[in-house]
């Protein structure tokens, strides 16, 4: 699904796999990819907090990468928009993780 977007962007492996920015870099690339999901799906901010026990502005401060990410959320979020490949899904685990070490 976010390998073959339309408007040619690459594969969301092979976007993060060699990412060298640091922690803030990372998690507002990871932020963004998430909101594009999200948006492409037609969900709301409301409907995603809701999903991972959370408000619409948690979704709103991952999505803007000024927050730490859990993987549990992570997780919730790629199912709930739809991310079935196990590639795809962990690059985006893997990313989490590595937004969150310090810098």
């Amino acid at each position: 699904m976010i390998g073959s977007a339309p408007d040619g962007e690459k594969a969301v492996s092979s976007m993060f796999g060699h990412h060298r920015g640091g922690p803030t870099v990372l998690r507002i690339v990871l932020g963004s990819q998430l909101r594009r999901l999200r948006e492409a799906r037609g969900i709301t901010c409301e409907e995603a907090g809701e999903a991972i026990r959370a408000s619409h502005s948690k979704i709103s401060r991952m999505e803007l990468g000024r927050v730490r990410f859990r993987s549990r959320d992570v997780s919730d979020l790629l199912s709930l928009y739809g991310v079935a490949d196990q590639k795809e899904r962990s690059a985006m685990l893997a990313l989490a993780e590595r937004a969150n070490e310090p810098g």
